[in-house]
Order: C-alpha cells, then sequence, then structure tokens
C-alpha cells in the first residue's frame, strides 16, 4: 500500500552530543521512511524482515530491543528483535483486515558502554493480498416486476461488499448472472449491471399465468471479475397485468352443465418409485364424461404404454382404470408423458386426446458417493484455528429438491490422534475441513488420514465412508539466523545513524502517475536546505526514468505501474547535500521490493499433450501428466495451479471416463469401459488455474489414444475338419486351421498360438502357429499305426500370445483324423534289446534270440533275419529263428564300444512282400570287463642329464575298467636294477625314474615290470638317453638337466 501523507516521513533521532562524531560535528542522519509487507506470508517463521543496526556498531558492541504495537502492546509477540545482532522478525502470518499498520519503537543501548541511541519509530505497512471472496449483502433477495414490464427497466439491485483493500483491484466487484430457472420463454430474461448490480429485464415476454416465478443465482467475483467469486439468489416474482379477458367455460341449461361436446374428468396424481406391488397395480381410474349416456372404450399411448419403456402403464378398456406393471425407479426416468383415448363403444362419438403426466415420487434408494477418494489436501504446520484448508464432496442420485440428496458429513477416525483426537473439523454442510486445534507439528506428524462419513436426509439417512489425506507443509519454525549487515553496493554507513530497511511496492499500481512512494530527509534539513537525487537501477540506469525525486522536497516518485515479472527488486542510491551550506549525507542505499499480484494466467508448456492408455486399464491406473506453469511468484498461491477437466470428447461410454489429479496434472482412468474398437482416441479439454484452482484459468488439450488390450477373442474360420493321414510318417501335415481376431494386427492381443486339449493321448500330434500368425497346423511328431486306432478326434482351442483381458470364450476346433493303411514292415519288440554279456564269451555261444513280428498278419506269412550293422563283424543271425551268436571274439575295449556297449542292427525282412519290407531293431550288448590287458608305460623314449637331473614321471595306463586296472605297482628288472630306481606317485598312476649314480654318456635300456591291481604283468622297455650337461646340444635338448 502506498504513502501519500507527510506524518509518515520518520526524522532520525541525533544521538548524545557528549560522543563525538566522525568528520564532523554537526547534525546529520538519514530519516528512515516506513516499509511494507505482505499479509500472509507463508514464512518459514520467524521470518527475517530487515536488520535494525546503530551506526554505534562499526565501534561498540550494541543491544538492540523494540515496543509498541505487535511488540510488548495488542498483538503481542507479532514482532522480536535479536538482541545482539538487531535482526528484526515477523513471527507469524500478517493480516491487513485485521491490523493494517503497526508502530513500532526501536531502541539501542551499548553493552559495555554508557552509550544509547534516541529511540526510533518505524511503521510497518501490511500490503494487500486477494485473500477474501466477495460477500453478498444478503443472504436472498426478493422482488416484485410486472409481467408488462418494458425492455431495460430495472427493478432491483444486489450488492455484495469484499474486505479487502479497496484502493486495489482485490475489492472491485463485478456481477454476472449464471443461471436463470425457469429458462422459459428464454434462459436470458434478465440482465445485470456488471458494476452497480442492478438487475433489469433483458427480453420481452413475461407471463406470470404460466411463470409467475424466476430464481436468479448471481455471481459476483472480486478483481474485477477475475478473481474469488460468490454465488447468491434472487427470487423475482412476476406481479399480474391486465392481460387477459375473462372467458366463460361452458354454457349452462336448465338440466344442469350442458356441453357442446364431451370434456374428461381428470385425476392429476403422483406415482412413488420401488413400489413393493402386488403388480399389476391399480393407480387411477380415468373417465370421460360421456360414459355417463353411453359406455366408452379407453387406450394409452405414450411414454410407458407403446413408447419405451413399453408395458409399464395399462388401462383397462372398458373400466378407464390405468395399472402400473412393475416398481418405477425415479432416477431411472423421473415422469412420463401418457395420451389418453376414449371412444364410444356402440356411438360414433370420441374424446380429444388429453395428455396427462405421471410424476414418480422419490424415495431415498441411493447412497451418497464421494466425488473422488481420497482427497488430497495440504496444511501449513502453522495454521490458526478455523483455517480452512481443503474440501470434500459427495454426491446423491436422489431428488435433489428433497432431503433425500440432502448430505451431510462428519469425521469419524483421526490417524494419528495426535497430539489430539480432535486436530480437524468439518463444516457438516459444506465439506470443509479446518484446523480445529493448535499443535500440528510436521516434524512429528507429518500427514493425517480422516474418515469422512457422508450421510443423506440431513445426515440421518444412508451413509458412505470416504478418506481424506493431509499433509502437513512445514513452516520452518526452526529459523536460520542471517546476517545483512552490509550493503550490497559496497557502501559503508557512517557511523552514529540507523540503517535504513528495503520497502515494498506493490506492482500494476493504478496510479496517478507520478505517485508518491515516500519522503526522504535528511536531519541536516531542520537547519540548511537540502537537496536531494537518486541514482542506481530506475533511476539514471535501465529501466531508467521509473524513480524520480523531488530535489527540495525530497519526496520519492515512481513515474509508471511496476511488474514484479519485468523486475522484481530496485536499489537506489539517495543523496543528499546542502544547496546554501557545506554539508552532504553520505550516500544511502534503498531497495524497493515489487510484491507480487495475481495479473499472470497459467501457461501449458506443451499443447496438445499426447498419451496413451490401454483399453484394459484398471480404475485408477495413471498413465500421463499435463504440466502447466505460471510466471507469478512460486511462493504465493497467484502461481499454485490446479488442473481440472472440463470437457470429454467422445462422451462414451460415459463423459467421466478419465479423471485429473488437480495437483499434479496426473490423468488417471476413472471407469471401466475403455473399448479401442469403438473409441480409439479421447480428447479432453483440461483447465488449469491459479489460486489454488480459484484464479486466473487457461485451457488445454489431452489427446488420448486408447491401446490394444486383448478384448477380442480369436475364432477358427471353420470348426470342424476331416482329414486323412497315411499311418508310420512323421512330420505330415495333418490340418491347417485358420482364425480372424478383431485386436489390432501385429500385436501380442491378435497373433495367435494353439493347443490340443483331447484325442491325443498318445501325443502323436502337435499344433504351432503358422507363418501369417493367423493359423495354427497340425502335424505329426510320432508315427500313426492303422493296426491300433483307424481315427482320432482332436479339439484344438486357439489363444493370443497375449493372455485375455477378463474372461473371453475361446473358439474350438474339431478334427477328425482318418489313418490311412500302409504296407508295414516287421516290429521287433522290443525295438531296442538290451544285454548284458562277458568280453570273452566265447565263438560261436549263444547271446540272445531277438525275433520281429508283422504288424498286419502276425506270423501268417515268414520272417527272414539278417545283420543290417554290426561295425566289428562279432555276430551271426539265424535267418530263420533269429537266433544271435558270437561270431569272432569281443573286445570292451573295441573304439566301437562306447562307454562298454556295442551297438548292432538287426533286420526283419517278411518273404513274401514285393518289394519287401524291412524293419529293423537295435541290439544293445553290455559288455562286462575282464583282465585282458596288461598295463602299459606310456613314454618309451627320454633323455637325462649325467649330474643332478630330476626324477622324471612315467604315466602308466590299462585298457581295463577297475578293478582290472590300478593302482599299479612297478618292479625294476635284470641289469636296469643296478642303475636305476623307482618310486610310485601317491595316486599310483604313474612312476618316478632316476639313476642311481652318474652315469656315463650314453644309450641305456630301462626294463620295468608293470603290475595292474590283479597282478596281471607286462615288461616295457624304455630307452634312455643320458647326455653331459655341461654340453650346449644336451642343454637344448633335454629338459631334464639341472643346472
Amino acid at each position: 500500500m502506498e504513502s501519500h501523507s507527510d506524518d509518515l516521513v520518520l526524522m532520525f533521532p541525533k544521538p548524545s552530543m557528549d560522543l563525538k562524531r566522525a568528520k564532523r560535528e554537526a547534525k546529520g542522519g538519514w530519516v528512515i521512511p516506513p516499509f511494507n509487507l505482505t499479509e500472509n506470508s507463508r514464512g518459514p517463521f520467524p521470518e527475517l524482515l530487515v536488520q535494525i543496526k546503530s551506526g554505534y556498531a562499526s565501534d561498540y558492541q550494541m543491544a538492540y530491543r523494540i515496543t509498541g504495537e505487535g511488540a510488548d502492546l495488542d498483538p503481542k509477540g507479532t514482532f522480536t528483535i535479536e538482541r545482539l545482532s538487531g535482526n528484526l522478525f515477523v513471527t507469524r502470518p500478517l493480516d491487513r483486515e485485521r491490523k493494517a499498520s503497526y508502530r513500532l519503537i526501536v531502541h539501542a543501548t551499548g553493552v559495555d558502554v554508557n552509550i544509547s541511541e534516541k529511540p526510533i519509530e518505524i511503521t510497518v505497512k501490511v500490503m494487500d493480498q486477494n485473500d477474501n471472496s466477495p460477500v453478498f449483502t444478503k443472504p436472498l433477495y426478493k422482488v416484485n416486476v410486472p409481467e408488462a414490464a418494458d425492455k431495460g427497466h430495472e427493478f432491483m439491485t444486489v450488492t455484495a461488499t469484499d474486505a479487502d483493500d479497496p484502493e486495489t483491484g482485490n475489492a472491485v466487484i463485478r456481477y454476472s448472472i449464471i443461471r436463470q430457472d425457469p429458462e422459459s420463454p428464454n434462459p436470458n430474461m434478465f440482465e445485470i449491471n456488471s458494476v452497480t448490480g442492478g438487475i433489469r429485464v433483458n427480453s420481452l415476454g413475461l407471463d406470470r399465468e404460466k411463470w409467475s416465478k424466476y430464481t436468479l443465482v448471481i455471481m459476483a467475483a472480486d478483481m474485477e471479475g477475475r478473481g474469488y467469486s460468490t454465488t447468491g439468489t434472487a427470487v423475482i416474482t412476476v406481479t399480474d397485468s391486465n392481460d387477459n379477458a375473462p372467458q366463460f367455460d361452458q354454457t349452462l341449461s336448465s338440466t344442469g352443465l350442458k356441453r357442446a361436446k364431451g370434456g374428461w374428468v381428470i385425476p392429476p396424481f403422483n406415482v412413488i418409485e420401488n413400489s413393493r406391488g402386488p403388480f399389476p397395480q391399480w393407480l387411477v381410474q380415468i373417465k370421460s364424461d360421456y360414459s355417463l349416456e353411453t359406455r366408452m372404450a379407453y387406450s394409452i399411448t405414450g411414454e410407458g404404454a407403446d413408447l419405451d419403456p413399453n408395458g409399464i402403464f395399462t388401462i383397462e378398456r372398458l373400466s378407464g382404470n390405468l395399472y402400473v406393471t412393475r416398481p418405477l425407479d425415479r432416477e431411472t426416468k423421473a415422469s412420463y408423458r401418457l395420451m389418453y383415448h376414449a371412444t364410444g363403444v356402440d356411438v360414433n362419438i370420441a374424446e380429444k386426446s388429453m395428455e396427462i403426466i405421471v410424476h414418480v415420487l422419490d424415495q431415498n434408494d441411493n447412497w451418497p458417493i464421494f466425488t473422488q477418494n481420497q482427497f488430497n489436501g495440504n496444511v501449513p504446520e502453522a495454521a490458526d484455528k478455523g483455517h480452512e484448508f481443503m474440501t470434500v464432496t459427495a454426491t446423491d442420485a436422489d431428488d435433489p429438491d428433497t432431503d433425500n440428496a440432502v448430505i451431510r458429513y462428519s469425521i469419524v477416525k483421526q490417524d494419528p490422534e495426535s497430539p489430539n483426537p480432535n486436530m480437524f473439523q468439518i463444516n457438516s454442510v459444506t465439506g470443509g475441513i479446518y484446523v480445529n486445534s493448535l499443535g500440528l507439528d510436521k516434524e512429528k506428524w507429518s500427514k493425517y488420514t480422516l474418515t469422512v462419513v457422508a450421510a443423506d436426509l440431513e445426515g440421518k439417512g444412508f451413509s458412505t465412508t470416504g478418506t481424506a489425506v493431509i499433509t502437513v507443509t512445514d513452516s520452518n519454525d526452526n529459523a536460520p539466523q542471517f546476517d545483512q549487515t552490509t550493503s550490497s553496493t559496497g557502501l559503508k554507513r557512517a557511523k552514529r545513524g540507523w540503517i535504513i530497511p528495503p520497502f515494498n511496492v506493490i506492482e500494476n499500481s493504478r496510479g496517478p502517475f507520478p505517485m508518491k512512494l515516500v519522503q526522504i530527509k535528511s536531519e541536516y534539513s531542520l537547519e540548511p536546505q537540502m537537496a536531494y537525487r537518486i541514482t542506481g537501477e530506475g533511476a539514471d540506469l535501465d529501466p531508467k526514468g521509473t524513480f524520480t525525486i523531488e530535489r527540495l522536497s525530497g519526496n520519492l516518485f515512481v513515474t509508471r505501474p511496476l511488474d514484479r515479472e519485468t523486475k522484481a527488486s530496485y536499489r537506489i542510491i539517495a543523496h543528499a547535500t546542502g544547496v546554501d551550506a557545506n554539508v552532504a549525507e553520505k550516500p544511502m542505499e534503498i531497495i524497493v521490493n515489487v510484491l507480487d499480484q495475481n495479473d499472470n494466467y497459467p501457461f501449458f508448456i506443451q499443447n496438445p499433450f499426447n498419451g496413451n492408455v490401454p483399453e484394459a486399464a484398471d480404475k485408477g491406473h495413471e498413465f500421463m501428466t499435463v504440466t502447466a506453469t505460471d510466471a507469478d511468484d512460486p511462493d504465493t498461491d497467484n502461481a499454485a495451479i490446479r488442473y481440472s477437466i472440463v470437457k470429454q470428447d467422445p462422451e462414451s461410454p460415459n463423459p467421466n471416463m478419465f479423471q485429473i489429479n488437480s495437483v499434479t496434472g496426473g490423468i488417471y482412468v476413472n471407469s471401466l469401459g475403455l473399448d479401442r474398437e469403438k473409441w480409439s482416441k479421447y480428447t479432453l479439454t483440461v483447465v488449469a488455474a491459479d489460486l489454488e484452482g480459484k484464479g486466473h484459468q487457461t485451457t488445454g488439450t489431452a489427446v488420448i489414444t486408447v491401446t490394444d488390450s486383448n478384448d477380442n477373442a480369436p475364432q477358427f474360420d471353420q470348426t470342424s475338419h476331416t482329414v486323412s493321414v497315411p499311418e508310420n510318417k512323421v512330420g505330415a501335415e495333418v490340418a491347417k486351421l485358420t482364425v480372424t481376431d478383431g485386436d489390432e494386427e501385429g500385436s501380442p492381443a491378435w497373433s495367435t498360438k494353439y493347443r490340443i486339449i483331447s484325442g491325443d493321448k498318445g501325443g502323436f500330434f502337435s499344433v504351432s502357429t503358422g507363418p501369417s500368425q493367423l493359423e495354427g497346423v497340425i502335424t505329426t511328431v510320432k508315427p500313426l499305426d492303422f493296426e491300433k486306432n483307424k481315427q482320432y478326434i482332436l479339439s484344438v482351442i486357439v489363444e493370443n500370445d497375449e493372455p485375455f483381458v477378463g474372461s473371453l470364450a475361446t473358439s474350438t476346433a474339431t478334427v477328425t483324423v482318418n489313418v490311412e493303411d500302409v504296407n508295414e514292415p516287421p516290429e521287433f519288440n522290443p525295438k531296442e534289446k538290451i544285454i548284458s554279456k562277458p568280453e570273452d564269451s566265447p565263438v560261436d555261444s549263444e547271446l540272445v534270440s531277438y525275433t520281429a513280428t508283422d504288424p498286419e498278419f502276425g506270423n501268417f506269412f515268414k520272417i527272414m533275419y539278417k545283420i543290417g550293422n554290426d561295425p566289428d563283424g562279432w555276430l551271426s543271425v539265424n535267418q530263420d529263428t533269429g537266433l544271435i551268436k558270437v561270431r569272432k571274439p569281443m573286445d570292451r575295449e573295441s573304439p566301437h564300444v562306447k562307454d562298454g556297449k556295442y551297438t548292432a542292427i538287426i533286420q526283419a525282412l517278411v518273404d513274401d512282400d514285393n518289394p519287401p519290407a524291412t524293419g529293423t531293431g537295435t541290439l544293445i550288448i553290455e559288455l562286462s570287463d575282464v583282465n585282458d590287458n596288461a598295463p602299459v608305460i606310456n613314454e618309451r623314449n627320454i633323455m637325462f642329464c649325467n649330474r643332478g637331473s630330476a626324477p622324471v614321471l612315467l604315466s602308466i595306463t590299462d585298457k581295463d575298467d577297475p578293478p582290472y586296472a590300478g593302482p599299479f605297482t612297478v618292479e625294476t628288472q635284470g641289469e636296469t636294477s643296478k642303475n636305476w630306481s623307482t618310486v610310485m606317485n601317491e595316486s599310483s598312476t604313474g612312476v618316478f625314474l632316476k639313476p642311481k649314480s652318474t652315469l656315463k654318456e650314453g644309450d641305456y635300456n630301462v626294463v620295468l615290470r608293470v603290475f595292474d591291481q590283479q597282478r596281471l604283468f607286462q615288461d616295457n622297455t624304455i630307452q634312455v638317453t643320458v647326455c653331459d650337461c655341461e654340453k650346449a646340444s644336451c642343454l637344448a635338448i633335454n629338459s631334464f638337466c639341472l643346472q
């Protein structure tokens, strides 16, 4: 709020004259202007305002204290000062509507010296914020208007007040009509003067006999219609004007009432919903007054008769008794328009058809429903008792004009219950939740969960439970301490003077300009005339000329509206010099802070926003976020944006398919029923509004693409197939089963897979997906046998690669496979025969009889046997009997024996087949080992150095297996024992050989006898060459030489 009076000039007090001034004895010092604080600051508290400092502080330790309004006078404790630093704090949010300014007295005294500053008065002005909604001066306005009133006739005025500063746009109210009930004969029968609130007739057509009363819903909004709004009600009664001539109803006769034509006896009636019958239930008798003279026949048409919903009402043809055939539901249909017809049975007369409206009366058969669950809200931990910070809302589908839909709210549980169980209260009518008790502490209890009940019948009827989650936001009640004694311009303050705090100017002032801000004055001005000038930002620096100062008075002016978004603060240097005297003040820095007004609309960071949502997404699934920014001060509600969805296109299957998180802008699924095949794209119109949703609004667009989910089961094009397949063929294609799928082509919800669910107990078939992804190919994986099973009936189902969404019926195809007979070879039983024999079985000894049978004719035809494959030629087979014998000695150590097993193929042929069909059997002989191989030393030639050689390890192998192999033992033989010695290694699978003494150069035959575990032995001769270790040739080739 700007200052316009000289009484705001604060004279800087002079120090005691017994203290010397630095460099001058003359009086001097700056006069401290008042400074401004914006109301409703969000802290953190205590919040540093400025550092007050005496010029003595450069030499001595000074102690500071404050007295006056907000210090030791009510409201006590609003301002505090640190004793030694002079830091001045405000301890709580200020409210301009409670107190617009504070006068504080600042005292400074020396701590260790007997000095003191003269007390100085500082005025703190509270700057207005738009924190009050308009209030109508009456809860209900009632007035009359003649039905013959001309267009433009003003007949009433509504008024609203606003507690904000009347000198700002915050209290400038504009009026508008937002609803007229009824809307007949047109919805704009009245108009309101947006400035005065005067209501006048806007359209001719008022008719008391048709519309005797109008209810107008009027909105009053501050900030010239762009800020907070309040609604009020005006009830207008249309008074009679003489615009209808009297009319005789009927003509009288001597017999009573005579009528030229028939008329109805009309019984108006209402029907209550949810009647329990019995049905059909009699409602009323409809009767023509012709029925007094002749029999009449009755019929009905219209809604509930021959129009949807058909058959709800019926009428007895001759009696006129009207019946309802089932319970009615007001929420489905609140009224029915029926046409009644009556014709003579025996005479040619007919009543004119008559319309009767059947009203369905409401019963309390609907529960309240919360508009969202959960509700989320924030509350500052420093919030006062009574501070309302969020609202929960519920709706009720019952008749809003009855108590059945009148909802009342209550809190039934608070978690946690600390510091007490009643920290919050709820407005039972509006659902507004407010602080009920002091003691919120974010550091202890950062979140509360309230269980809220909404009950209809004004709280006595059906009830529904919802949840409100409250986050306690920080008010920084552990404030850091901050020193700001030095000017950012680097200008030192003169001793013996007060430091001048910055002051605030609100942006977008409406003038008139130039507008006085404050008077800057030097104490020297009490004696000589002083001249003032300013330099710095907004003076002689860009934006030049924003501030000016009157040369002799020191009055500081702003020449144009300021814009915080262009520049948030200005640093100005004030200068004062004597006009006729050689005196000058040291230049002084003044900081002008520009306070924010809500003058910027939210701005969406992109438009449109694009997002994808699966059609099977669950309710509550969040899939995209819209974001808007606001150029206003982010530390105020001017930039606190809230989001809402105002339109959904298309509105199918219902107009509330999506919801938006009002704080984050996250869009989530609100209702099941997304269907890509019907509605593949949605366009949402999203509103971003500042002032937490109550301020300026901007519209953006969110385009949502519904992505495919597997909600269409694939269907077989043909569900029955009959095919023929030859027996014995593996990999034969049996059938191709084609399908169609309504999901998105190429997606996992469209591509298919198949399963055989019955008819294939032996596992003879497999089904795979064909190249087109929409066909199943059945093939054989095992040979079919005509003699065992001539027909298979397979049931095949088709599914998608992606699981179905919900419960979908799978499509099934039946494939009848007829097996074709082919000429089959004899079959060995078993196909693979395993026998065990010792490897030294005698030649011509019998091994086994291995026979086959004809699968088609049994033993009817003669079968002949022969060897198909015998790698070592060890076997023979009797061609008539299949008896297999040893043909030549077997050897388990043969390279054709794998893991002790020898495999041969035996063939069986039917003698009469042409060409003969050949069957094969596999004979596996497990050969048990005998000790028929002596151990052998692998190394046959080695070299030794004749001096200092290390022992040489010779490895030993035995073709036999344990227990006919190692561990081995070795003995030297003959002359070898004189010169050579042996030692077995730890595993006894090798032997160390070394000379017993130094040997001459030359070749030596070393004979070693090697025994296996069963003492079967063999002599092994090793050729050993001994060379002279000192010869290079020996060193080059002998790895056993040691130096």
